[in-house]
């Protein structure tokens, strides 16, 4: 990360987005497990991988969006799970997924 020079290896982002992967709800499966992170701003890669790895399908929204704007994506594309930051939880949506 340029703004905070942290560094996460390859091995980091693997294993941190199985341990994401896995709390997911799966297409496959469709059950989850409690899963609770610390934010970092690398998380947004692990949590895009984890994603991928579940076999969901993500649709990152910009943090600048207005909570208008990010209700009007969330339902829009039908998300079913919906993941943010402390600091941005004022802007989740009003029909939470």
């Amino acid at each position: 990360m340029a703004a905070t020079g942290e560094a996460v290896t390859y091995r980091q982002l693997d294993e941190q987005s199985n341990r994401i992967a896995a709390a997911f709800p799966c297409r496959r499966t469709q059950g989850r497990r409690p899963y609770r992170a610390s934010w970092r701003k690398s998380a947004l890669f692990e949590i895009c991988w984890g994603a991928q790895r579940s076999g969901l399908i993500y649709t990152a929204i910009s943090s600048r969006l207005t909570a208008a704007e990010v209700d009007y994506i969330v339902t829009d594309c039908g998300a079913k799970l919906f993941i943010t930051s402390k600091h941005l939880a004022d802007r989740r949506p009003s029909s939470r997924p």
